[in-house]
Formats: structure tokens, sequence, C-alpha cells
């Protein structure tokens, strides 16, 4: 008489370990059982024919049970219960690995679901073997070795995630009365041969920081290595393999093992590598930075107990796109034995493969799939849609581009600027293509204007998210007559400042309120530099990117983000006649720039030229005062002026035109 495939139980069959460990069990002529929640059932949809027809050809079976973690007894049906077969296996991987839940969410599924299984393997009198699939995170904070047999070392858990591990396990481990296995594998990353992994986790969390300083760091100058022990990391099919042989060799009830890499590259191999596959600099062979980090590493962390520097951390961490919850759940000063799993895997061939054979792959994989860079409309529309953007001077120009723009991305654009007709247009283009926008005439020079209309605004939508303040009026003329015409400074201040001011006064109270909003204001590169022949227009631009900066610093912790975009020469029609052949950019890539400001919650949004000439400014003033007196000397176009510079007139027309100076 045949003797019957095995029955399994399987939780968390469409996670990352999940599925690559179903690949392998259908192989095995099993009867499989996957509890799926019914909001995950279209995930398991595309891998499901094949594994049943795996299973089948095997002799096996594959069977879907809708279900979930956490509800009581898994959310089973009367029907599913009564119908619970005898199990052989059942593989508890239903987990919630992100780092940036709440904790509440990480303890119902971790924790409540593990006792919520243990309670349903009672009642029916379960009597095969429970695998559960913990994690090396139960070390939490410990320092030194962690051992497979360790659990409770005395070690705190700073993260959640960590805290919710343990808890489970330690519920696994006081069940006495079941046969158990348990596995913590480490860093779970991509597949070996493609690097194919689903989403940003774990080690994935520092490739965005890594690009940067590829960006930022040329690759011949070398950096110093921080860290202790090595960064342990397993490829997902490994994990799968090694998974999938413990759960079937004989004997190795009650164990523990840890499914980690038994013979890890330093951490500066491992940066070194991953570095090399993202053309990055590499780490000095040095001990300097360790022992640096020896001197000040107390140091350090007593100062991390202080809010501010918490706070400035935090934000150089965003800055590098690590999210603050990662670093919480990084132990750097751990390092796991093995001696378990290498016992369970002689002679079987089965080995972790090195860091060097898969770590291009992983890197190659992020780049083009996993970038959160790589699409930049995606990741605009994730901020933008919804999203109540007022633009002021939307009926032409950036701030006409800027609307359709933010129509594109799913926003709503509230449309302010004097002349209807042009903003009626406007309008009218985003409804054709199927937006949303909603027009309001008034000229934000006139104070009681801009009260007014936030105040309709206001009663019409409720909030306003994002402020652009991009209406400006410009006046070339010199400065000895901009000052003689003394209303010259008066009119571009009363628009671009204080019109800008006001506008700001009327949004920021429910800004405030929200505890949300972006302040992005629409500035000149010339602001940063002396200017000639624009020193009304540049005066208020510079006072508008004061205020811009102050209030970024003053709100940054209420959830407002302010932000100075600080644009070329655009060609719109406030640029005119006299400086129609200059290299300028156009008004989508202006709109595009606002858009990415807000996105990326910059404080400055320039170019490289406006911070060459910035960085120029500073170092050496006078030199660039000189060089500005001659090319504005040069580029007059007064009849008659400055006729020494006649024949230098001649020459720069001929090579310099069109450029960017």
């Amino acid at each position: 008489m045949a003797t019957p495939a095995p029955r399994y139980l399987v939780t968390g069959a469409t996670g990352f370990i999940g599925r690559h460990l179903v690949d392998r069990l259908v192989t095995r002529g099993a009867r499989l059982h996957l509890l799926v929640r019914p909001g995950s059932r279209a995930r398991v949809e595309p891998w499901l024919a094949r594994w049943q027809q795996q299973a089948a050809d095997a002799g096996g079976s594959v069977q879907v049970w809708a279900g979930d973690v956490e509800q009581p007894r898994l959310g089973l049906s009367d029907d599913d219960r009564q119908r619970w077969p005898g199990f052989d296996h059942v593989v508890h991987l239903a987990a919630l690995y992100a780092l940036e839940a709440p904790e509440s969410r990480l303890r119902a599924v971790n924790v409540d679901g593990t006792r919520e299984l243990l309670a349903l393997l009672r009642e029916h009198d379960f009597g095969g073997v429970l695998h559960l699939v913990s994690s090396v995170a139960v070390a939490g904070a410990y320092e030194g070795v962690f051992t497979e047999t360790q659990l409770d070392a005395g070690q705190k858990h700073p993260h959640p995630y960590q805290r919710t591990k343990y808890e489970a396990e330690q519920l696994v481990r006081q069940a006495e009365d079941l046969r158990v296995r348990i596995y913590r594998p480490s860093a779970v990353v991509g597949h070996s041969i493609t690097g194919q992994i689903d989403r940003i986790d774990g080690p994935y969390h520092f490739f965005k920081a890594l690009q940067k300083i590829r960006d930022t760091v040329p690759r011949w100058l070398p950096l110093l290595s921080l860290a202790r022990m090595p960064i342990n990391m397993v490829p997902v099919d490994f994990v799968a393999e090694v998974l999938d042989h413990l759960i079937h060799a004989p004997g190795l009830d009650g164990q523990t093992f840890h499914v980690v890499d038994p013979a890890p590259p330093s951490p500066r191999e491992t940066f070194n590598l991953l570095s090399a596959a993202a053309a990055g600099p590499r780490m000095a062979e040095t001990k300097l930075g360790r022992r640096l980090l020896g001197l000040v590493g107390p140091q350090l962390s007593m100062a991390s107990q202080l809010t501010s520097v918490r706070f400035i951390r935090d934000e150089i961490l965003r800055d590098l796109g690590i999210p603050p919850a990662v670093l919480s759940a990084v132990n750097l000063r751990v390092s796991y034995d093995a001696a378990n799993l290498v016992r369970a895997l002689q002679g079987t061939g089965l080995a972790c493969p090195p860091q060097a054979r898969y770590l291009t792959a992983l890197w190659d994989h992020w780049a083009r799939h996993l970038d959160p860079d790589l699409d930049a409309s995606t990741k605009r529309r994730r901020v933008f849609e919804g999203q109540h953007v007022l633009i002021t001077g939307a009926s032409s120009g950036v701030g006409r581009e800027l609307a359709l723009l933010c129509a594109e991305l799913g926003a709503f654009p509230l449309l302010v600027a004097r002349r209807e007709p042009e903003l009626q247009e406007v309008a009218d283009r985003i409804r054709e293509r199927g937006g949303r926008a909603a027009c309001y005439v008034a000229d934000v020079s006139e104070l009681a204007e801009c009260d007014r209309v936030v105040e309709q605004i206001l009663r019409d939508h409720g909030h306003v998210d994002v402020l652009v303040n991009n209406a400006a009026r410009s006046i070339r003329r010199r400065s000895v007559d901009s000052i003689a015409r003394f209303h010259d400074f008066e009119r571009t201040m009363q628009l671009n400042f204080f019109g800008a001011l006001r506008m700001i006064r009327a949004c920021l109270p429910g800004m405030r309120a929200r505890k949300h909003g972006a302040i992005v204001n629409v500035l000149s590169a010339g602001a940063r530099m002396p200017t000639p022949n624009f020193s009304a227009y540049m005066a208020s631009k510079a006072a508008l990117g004061q205020l811009t900066d102050t209030l970024g610093v003053e709100l940054m912790t209420e959830g407002i983000h302010t932000c100075g975009v600080y644009l070329p020469w655009v060609r719109t029609p406030m640029m005119g006649e006299a400086f129609s052949d200059t290299n300028a950019m156009t008004p989508r890539r202006a709109a595009e720039w606002i858009v990415d400001g807000v996105v990326e919650r910059q404080r400055l949004v320039a170019d490289f030229h406006m911070k060459r000439r910035a960085v120029f400014n500073v170092v050496a003033p006078m030199t660039l005062s000189r060089l500005l007196n001659v090319f504005w000397r040069i580029s007059t176009d007064e009849d008659g002026a400055h006729p020494e510079m006649q024949l230098d007139r001649m020459v720069a027309k001929r090579f310099i035109k069109g450029r960017q100076m």
C-alpha cells in the first residue's frame, strides 16, 4: 500500500520567501494548503496554475484556503476548520517585515498571528512538526556572537520588529507540547542569479545612499570604514533551498538554525563589492575609521539621547534616502554562530554563495526596477495625486505649464491670475485632458485681493496643500535709473515680495493646523549674485528667498516644507526681446523643477551654473564684480553707451551668442 502524500499548511506563501519555498515543495508530491488573505488572492493567481500542475505531476496537489493571521483562528471558515486534515508539517512564514509600520500592526501579525496559529494547532491535536521562520532580528542590540541556542540573553530590542519577532519565537519555544523547528534567516536579499526581489527592504534601504555617494564622491577618493562586524545577508534562493532541506531532514526537532552566511566578508569588502557594481568609490584598507569611531563612539551615543541630535540625524538620513526607523533595526555589533546549520548541511552540497557572486545582480536589479528615481512620473504622482495646488500667475509661462503638469499628476490646480480669458483657457485645457481645475481672478499685487482670493478658495475647497508663488514683475533698468524712478522698487516689491508674503500669510494657518503643506517661491538665479540692470527685480527676489529659507527653518518640525526655486532665464513673455537669443530654459522644464522641489523636499532648487556663481561670489567677490562689470558694459543696448567696449561687443556677439553666462 502506497504511503499517502504528506500534507502541509503554509502561511505567508505569497511572500518573498514563501513563493520560493512553495516552488520547491510542489516538486515533492506534497498536498499543500496555502493560507492566503482574501485581499492577497490576486497575488497568488500568477503562480497558482503552475504550482497546481507541478504538484499534480509529482502526485500532489495545491489548495488555497482563505484566511488571515490577524483574525481569530486565522480567519478560517467553520467549514475549513471542520475539514481540517491531519497536517504533517505546518510552515509558518506569515510575518510583517515593514520597518516603518506601526508597532500595533507588527504585533498583530507577528505575535498575535503566531498565538492564534498555536491555539488552532492545539485545538486540532496537531501531531506534525511546526516550522517557524523567525529572524536573526531576535538578537536585537546584542553585542558579540549570538548563538542558535540563545534567545533571551538580556538584550534590548530598539525596534518593534525585533521585539515582535522575539516574542513570537518565545511563544513557539514555550509550546512544549508541540514538535518545532525554528529558522532564523539574516537579511534576505534578491535571487543570487537574477537579483530579483519584490520591494525595497533590509540592505536595499541603503542603496540610494550609496548611489548619492557615487554621484558626489570621486572614485579615486578612499572612504573610511566604521563598521566592525560583517554585514550578514543571504539570497532568497539559498534560504528556500535550506528551508526545504531542513523541513524534511530527520532528527532535527527542537533545534534552531541560523540561516546565514557562515563566513561573511568584512564590511569593507561588502561595501567595495557593492560600490564596484555601482561604479562608486572604495573603502580604504585602514582601521582609522574604526579607531575614530572608538574614540567618539561613547560621546555620539550620549549625544544621540538629545532630541536636537536625533532630529538632525533623522533629517540627514532622509536626505540620503534612508528611513530613520531603519537605523534602529540595524545592529553592526553582532555576528551569528551557525554551528547547527553547518552540521545539518554537511554532505548536501548546499552552501551560501559568496557575496562576490551575487551583489552585482542585486545592484543591477535595484537600479533597473526598484530605484525610486527611476520613473520620475510615478514618483511625482505619488506626492501630488489629490493635492490642492494653488498657483499664482497661472495664465501663462511657467505658471501655465505648472498647472498642466500638476493636473497630469492627478493634482487639483487652483489657478490665480489677473487675466480671466487666458486663465479659463488653461482650465479648459486641463479639463479636456480629464483633469480638474478651478479659476480665480485676482491681482496679487493688491494685498486685499490676496486675502479675498484665499478666503474664497478655502470656502470652496477646504484647504491648500501646496502654494506656489509664481506671479512676478520684472523691470530691466540700470540701478541708478531705478533709484531715481523710486516706483520701480515699489512695484516689484509690491508684487514679488509683499504679494507672495500675503498669500503665505493667508494659507499658512490652515497648513499649520493640518501639520501638512508646502510653500514654493519661484525665485531667480540672479538673486544670489550681482545682476546688473535688474536691481529692483533681484532685490525683491532676494528678499523672498531669505523669507523662504527662514520660514523653512522655523516650520520644519510642523510638517510644512518651504522651497526656493532659483530659475535661470526662462523663455516666457517676461524675458523680452533683448534676451531672445539667450540659451533659456523652457517653461515646462521650469515647472518640473518646481514639482521636483516639492517631491524631493528640497530647500533650494538651482542648476550647477547658479551654484558655481554663488560660490564664486563668496570666494572671490571683487573678481566676480570686475567680470560682471565688463560683461555689463559689453552687453548694454543703450545707444552710445560705453563706446570703449565697441570692439569687445562685436567679438562677444560673435562668440558667446546664445550661451549662458
